[in-house]
């Protein structure tokens, strides 16, 4: 007897029964003739986890029925329904794969918003002498608000150092000098109305006026817990200034997710940052991190947390350089005019890199040569127990430079034997003994900065020799005290 085609539906299946089970035969590819069986397969599903988010793949599981006579059509129901929820299982894997949680696009956007919002401070100013008490200055392009007297009328209204002013008034100041726009609010009477933008501080360095680098290229090794378990990578960070109070961030990050390369994100001079990373390869394709936190410029050290499209987060651990250098750039000497200076600061820098796993190697800023009788000269001294090398007395009441060690922190810079120490760290040395002068660099870690000059006292003029190692002690009231070289 022939066998009957399998596609063929026989005009001979008068009933309902005879048409079922040659549709089930044709639906599982089976064969005709006599009954014949066929088998039907279909995809199954198994899954597994990487860290900070899901890496799923799939592996199968069959199926299998033998045909017969009489088979009832809801079977090929049952299968279709099987595989119809397998399928809405690998639609909602793969969509969680690639990261469905809503806060963590809210919590990026809110810290691109951070920096391009803007806010608004009103105060009231009953007379043109009324003093608003807030300083401004305009820093890289922008004029920015430098201070704010915690007694003045903006004192508890939300503005911060570092922010930049927009308007004042309604009167746009994108162009104009911190002159014009201190005038704008002198000269207002009644409401006075700031317009900024900066949603937290971006502590720049309004004392000299420029960033604390131009550059900053780091590797950081890392490490961070996920649902319990404690895992390593290492970052690579670039960082440029944008001109604009930040850095842009550039890098790559390395760990148990896999390869990943920063897209976006934001350094403040200050050091508060904020970047999203996404994996490329590895465990978790597609997976994206945001990361936020603050840098210590003086260690090289990064705090923060850590938050994944898949809704996983936490702190970092650990987040430490093994490996920087930094470059800086001269900044022009009219962004650095101060209201209290007798004359400008020439602060064209120069700079050696340092790889912070050599504690002994210093980080060098030096001022370059001026006719300027005030000049600045800033050191790192990564940590307390690093010798600066200089040599400090105060014979009339006025630190006054005796010696500087030419393997000293201040080596390189502006500073010379006989100059009066005006400040250091901002701190006024008017009336300090040489002891106290000494205490505070050695107590201090991080940025030394040092303000002197020829004949900035009513001293009589001291003059000395440098000295290649520690000077003899003297005879004077008041022995010179030394701060020795590390070498």
């Amino acid at each position: 007897m022939a066998a009957a085609t399998e596609w063929q539906v026989s005009s001979e299946a008068k009933t309902q029964n005879e048409f079922g089970d040659q549709l089930l035969r044709q639906l599982r590819g089976g064969s005709g003739g006599g009954g014949g069986g066929g088998g039907y397969s279909g995809g199954g599903g198994s899954w597994g986890g990487g860290s900070k988010g899901n890496g799923y793949y799939y592996g199968s599981s069959s199926y299998n029925s033998s045909s017969g006579d009489g088979e009832n059509p809801m079977a090929v129901v049952i299968v279709v329904a099987v595989l119809a929820l397998f399928g809405i299982l690998y639609c909602v894997l793969s969509q969680n794969k690639k990261g469905n949680d809503p806060g963590f696009q809210a919590a990026v956007n809110e810290e691109r918003d951070r920096e391009r919002s803007s806010f608004t401070a009103t105060a009231h100013k009953s007379t043109p002498q009324t003093r608003c008490g807030i300083g401004l200055k305009r820093l890289n392009g922008s004029v920015t608000i430098t201070s704010i007297d915690p007694n003045g009328l903006f004192a508890n209204s939300g503005l911060e150092a570092g922010m930049t002013i927009k308007t004042i008034n309604t009167v746009p100041v994108a162009t104009s000098s911190a002159a014009e726009a201190t005038e704008i609010i002198k000269l207002a009477v009644g409401q006075v109305t700031i317009v900024a933008t900066g949603g937290r501080s971006t502590e720049l360095d309004v004392r000299g006026g420029h960033p604390p680098f131009e550059t900053y290229s780091g590797t950081f090794d890392m490490s961070y817990v996920d649902r319990g378990k404690q895992f390593r990578g290492h970052v690579i960070l670039e960082l440029k200034n944008n001109q604009r109070g930040g850095y842009t961030v550039t890098g790559t990050t390395s760990d148990a997710d896999g390869s990943a390369v920063i897209i976006e994100g934001l350094v403040t001079h200050g050091g508060d940052a904020w970047w999203v990373d996404e994996v490329h390869s590895g465990n978790d394709i597609g997976l994206k991190v945001l990361t936020t936190g603050k840098f210590d410029w003086s260690t090289n050290n990064f705090q923060g947390a850590w938050r994944s499209n898949t809704g996983e987060s936490g702190r970092y651990s650990s987040f430490q350089a093994t490996n920087v250098s930094k470059t800086f750039a001269p900044v022009s000497p009219a962004a650095t005019v101060a209201p209290s200076s007798t004359a400008p600061v020439m602060t064209a820098v120069v700079a050696t890199p340092v790889d912070p796993s050599y504690f002994q190697t210093p980080i060098v800023t030096a001022v370059a040569e001026s006719s300027s009788p005030v000049i600045v000269a800033t050191a790192n001294k990564v940590i307390k127990d690093m010798s600066v090398g200089i040599g400090i007395k105060a014979p009339d009441g006025t630190p006054v430079i005796s010696s500087i060690h030419p393997d000293g922190l201040f080596a390189t810079s502006s500073l010379r034997v006989g100059m009066d120490v005006q400040s250091i760290n901002n701190q006024s040395m008017s009336g300090k003994t040489a002891g106290e002068a000494t205490q505070l660099i050695k107590d201090a870690v991080g940025e030394i900065r040092i303000v002197a000059g020829w004949n900035l006292s009513v001293s009589t003029p001291f003059t000395a020799t440098p000295m290649a190692s520690a000077p003899p002690a003297e005879t004077t009231e008041e022995p010179e005290v030394y701060v020795p070289s590390y070498r």
